[in-house]
């Protein structure tokens, strides 16, 4: 795994503070910036989030309700709401980085507490704290 997958897998999973996650995103390059809103793209896909969870994901995220990426995932199918987030200016990154690993964060917290209850053997959960 690389070391943003790792990053991103151990703040969905409480193992990495959410404003450490954010202090690390900032210090990026904007190409690695770039990059790290493609792989969560991709990992929301693959997390199957619900649009309950969606919802959570947003409720649960540090932004006001008002800012652009919140706006977009409440107003969009999931695969159109990824692919308008992907290509906003840079000056809304950091929100759609927060916003994002929210969304991350809840919908794949249900599918390890359901799909990989009691264990299972993807790499990006079982992160050593």
């Amino acid at each position: 795994m690389t070391e943003e997958e790792i990053i991103i897998n151990k703040i969905a999973q409480d193992k990495l503070d959410l404003g450490k996650g954010v202090k690390w995103f900032d210090e990026l390059v904007d190409d690695r910036k770039k990059e790290v809103i493609e792989k969560l793209t991709v990992f929301i896909q693959q997390s199957h989030p619900t649009k309950d969870s969606i919802e959570s994901g947003l409720d649960l995220a540090p932004i006001k309700p008002t800012m652009t990426p919140v706006i977009i995932f409440r107003t969009k199918e999931l695969k159109i709401a990824l692919d308008k987030i992907k290509v906003l200016p840079k000056d809304e990154w950091n929100k759609a980085f927060v916003t994002m690993l929210s969304v991350f964060k809840v919908a794949d917290t249900k599918r390890r507490e359901t799909f990989c209850k009691g264990g299972c053997t993807h790499e990006w959960h079982n992160l050593d704290s």
